[in-house]
């Protein structure tokens, strides 16, 4: 009987670990990134993905960046967007999934040259909070954000906002709070895993 416990309980986190796996795997990429553009960058741009492994090591890295780091399940292959207007660099894409207490939260994320963050969108929530006026307010308070100025919103553990961060999103703090996160880990993740490939458009 002890046995069959055990068989059941391992077999029920082999499923949950699969099942998270897949649906970063499935998530974790820009729907439509034509849609994305305008929504983001509004404008006539053209753009070419850059694919990249992120690794354990990545994934290490980023702790060293940031108090939190990204899921294990996103060591895998990953996307980046690199826009283009006019025949010059002009911007990166990126999308990032999040778990929340009302299921996973899609978000599409236009990042400056600099590595500051533009603005975003959700492609999937399911939050009541996460509408126009939600979306607006809070791109208003990290656009042109970087790591450093996006970092002073948290608390130094980063698990919930600053007197700062709290003066800020007073109206949905818990929403800005797992936006926030989420635009941290993204920033630190393109920087990291996509060091190189930036660095060859920054020379070009």
């Amino acid at each position: 009987m002890k046995k069959n416990k055990i068989y059941v309980l391992v077999l029920l986190l082999t499923v949950e670990f699969f099942t998270l796996s897949s649906a970063y795997a499935a998530f974790c990429s820009l729907r439509d990134p034509v849609s994305a553009i305008q929504i983001l960058y509004q404008g006539d741009y053209q753009y070419r993905s850059m694919v990249a492994t992120v690794t354990e090591q990545d994934r290490l890295a980023v702790k060293d960046k940031l108090p939190f780091t990204i899921h294990q399940s996103e060591v895998s292959k990953h996307t980046l967007y690199v826009l283009y207007k006019d025949g010059k660099h002009a911007g990166f894409l990126q999308a990032r999934s999040e778990w929340a207490k009302w299921g996973l939260v899609e978000i599409a994320w236009g990042i400056n040259i600099d590595r500051s963050l533009k603005s975003f969108y959700f492609q999937r929530c399911r939050s009541p909070e996460c509408n126009d006026t939600v979306v607006q307010s809070i791109n208003k308070q990290v656009h042109n954000k970087n790591i450093e100025e996006l970092k002073l919103l948290l608390s130094t553990d980063g698990e919930a906002l600053s007197e700062t961060g709290e003066r800020a999103f007073s109206t949905s703090p818990v929403l800005a709070l797992l936006v926030l996160r989420s635009a941290l880990k993204t920033l630190a993740i393109t920087d990291i895993s996509w060091e190189k490939d930036i660095k060859k458009l920054e020379s070009s």
